[in-house]
Parts: C-alpha cells; sequence; structure tokens
C-alpha cells in the first residue's frame, strides 16, 4: 500500500552539468491521479446507473461532477510542480494552472536550516509524513521561516542533503527526534 501512495509523490531527480538539481514530477504521478479519476467517476456513473430515482442516483451525479475536478485542476497543477535547487536559491513552481505560485528562496549568506514539525490533525501528505517548516538563519541573524507544500515535503530529505553535500548546517526532523531520547 505504501508504495501506491509514494505515486502521489513521484519524481524525477537530476543533477544538471552547473551542479544544480531539478526535482520535478513524473508520469506516474499524472498516471495515479488519472486512475481516481476513472476510479471515481466510473463508481458514480455505476452508482447512478442503479439507483437512477432515489437520493443515492443524485448523490451519484453530484460526486461525478466533483470528481471532473481532478482532470480539471489537478492533474495540470501536478504536471508542472518542480523544486530547483543551487547553492544560491531554491525555485519551487506548484499551485493550479490558472494560480500557479512560484517561490524563489535565496540561500546566500545562510548560517542553517532546522526543520520543525507543525503539530497538526492531519499529516502533511498522504505518505503520513508530519507538516514541516523549514527555519533558516542567516548569518546576520536574520531568520525566516518557509512552511513546505505538500511535494516539497514529501522531498525534503533530498534538497537537505543537496544542501549538506554543499557544507550548510540542516538539522534534519530525524536528527531531532534521534537526540531526544
Amino acid at each position: 500500500m505504501e508504495s501506491l501512495l509514494h505515486k502521489f509523490y513521484a519524481a524525477s531527480i537530476s543533477i544538471g552539468a552547473d551542479g544544480s538539481m531539478l526535482v520535478s514530477s513524473t508520469k506516474d504521478r499524472v498516471l495515479i491521479w488519472g486512475a481516481i479519476f476513472c476510479f471515481t467517476a466510473s463508481a458514480c456513473l455505476i452508482c447512478w446507473l442503479i439507483w437512477r430515482n432515489r437520493h443515492i442516483g443524485m448523490a451519484a451525479i453530484i460526486c461525478f461532477v466533483f470528481s471532473l475536478l481532478i482532470p480539471a485542476l489537478i492533474i495540470p497543477s501536478v504536471r508542472h510542480e518542480y523544486i530547483h535547487v543551487t547553492p544560491q536559491l531554491i525555485t519551487i513552481e506548484s499551485g493550479e494552472w490558472y494560480k500557479s505560485s512560484k517561490t524563489v528562496l535565496k540561500m546566500t549568506n545562510l548560517h542553517q536550516i532546522k526543520e520543525s514539525d507543525n503539530q497538526g490533525l492531519l499529516p502533511g501528505n498522504l505518505i503520513g509524513d508530519p507538516n514541516v517548516s523549514w527555519h533558516l538563519t542567516r548569518l546576520d541573524g536574520n531568520r525566516e521561516e518557509m512552511e513546505l507544500n505538500q511535494f516539497f515535503n514529501a522531498h525534503r530529505m533530498v534538497v537537505a542533503y543537496y544542501f549538506i553535500d554543499r557544507g550548510f548546517w540542516v538539522e534534519r526532523l530525524e536528527d531531532q527526534s534521534r537526540t531526544s531520547y
């Protein structure tokens, strides 16, 4: 079951000739959302055919209409989601096709990155990872907080190791839990 859930966050990770890293969505993400749409839409239509004149039939049609949001909103947004990482900045592209969100985080003058778990009722993504935010401390003492989106949260370890390999100090959430015993 866990390997199926990981398909919702499947990504290809590549290192460019300039040393930058690109974490981008794969076709597996699109396919799993397409499969969810096909299953949901067909289940709704079958329920409507069986219980046409009852309230269940009306609810099935309403659910079918809502399932159309998957190919209209979710699939286009997961197709273009990516994280581009260089030692100088992180660029995160996410959001829906009609309202995309691009976050550029400058990594210059950085002293440390510390992860923290935002305690919430639900996990940060389908895999069950915690809701994580990064606390960035600059050399001049300025601090920033960045709440990670679901795609970044699922691949935060890859980005963290990218910066650890380049000499940045990153305190991962997993490291904090090991030292608290």
